[in-house]
């Protein structure tokens, strides 16, 4: 299906997760941004990959951790220089990583069902030691990226289910299914305590946000969605098969 990882802009330069169908040639490479020259170039030892690298500023420096099968690898997005790995996901990594209070969280459940929360400013290889923080290998997503939101992480599957997860342990707070069968491909998004969630047959869900499921309202919007809500000065814009929709406050005009 090609390439379907989004590019990143650090400073002057574009970087590139470029990760082939078997391993074979697979590379992250930065690019000056007015020019397209090569800059950095690194090697990867990962089949095919659709997750997004996050670019995450710890301390003094700044970490680009990449989603793999074989392994979850940050670099220094100024040099291409490998900074640590951890345990992969298995799975193709189609979900793309989130992060706060110093830990990475990064999901992903094609094949196997996998998320890990990782501590930043690690060196090395991480497998086996503390900055693992935790693992839990169940209600992952094939698609939807999860949210972290305050003290918990959120994981919705494709299905509908979520798992609600304290951020620091991994200790499952909750597990709930949406109140009418229906599928998911859009990430979810937060405001003001709240998480919405709109499926593939256009329905919107805001579930309060915090350590029990609650469904404030379902609204329809009679059109397929299969893209991620956006939030932007106070509106929320969510495409759907054939129209943008602006959502806002009028209050808050």
């Amino acid at each position: 299906m090609g390439h379907g990882t989004s590019p990143v802009l650090f400073g002057n330069l574009i970087i590139l997760q470029c990760d082939q169908e078997y391993g074979e040639g697979s590379f992250i490479a930065a690019v000056d941004k007015k020019t397209g020259k090569e800059v950095w170039r690194a090697a990867r030892d990962q089949r095919r990959s659709w997750a997004t690298p996050l670019l995450i500023r710890f301390g003094q420096r700044v970490e680009l951790v990449t989603s793999g099968p074989n392994k979850i690898i940050a670099y220094d997005p100024g040099t291409g220089k490998e900074l640590w790995r951890a345990p992969g996901v298995d799975s193709n990594p189609i979900p793309s990583p989130v992060a706060g209070r110093d830990l990475v969280f990064v999901t992903a459940g094609s094949d196997a069902k996998r998320a890990f929360a990782i501590r930043l400013g690690g060196s090395g290889d991480l497998t086996n030691t503390p900055n693992v923080v935790w693992r839990y290998d169940k209600g992952t997503a094939y698609v939807p990226s999860p949210i972290l939101y305050n003290d918990y992480l959120y994981l919705l599957t494709d299905a509908g289910a979520i798992t609600c997860l304290e951020a620091a342990t991994g200790k499952v707070i909750y597990q709930s299914r949406m109140p009418v069968a229906t599928h998911f491909t859009a990430s979810p998004v937060a405001f003001d305590g709240n998480i919405l969630l709109v499926s593939e047959d256009g329905d919107s869900f805001i579930i309060k946000a915090g350590s029990t499921p609650e469904v404030l309202y379902v609204n329809p919007l009679g059109e397929p969605v299969y893209a991620s809500p956006a939030i932007a000065s106070g509106s929320i814009l969510i495409r759907g098969a054939s129209t943008l929709y602006c959502i806002s406050n009028s209050k808050a005009k």
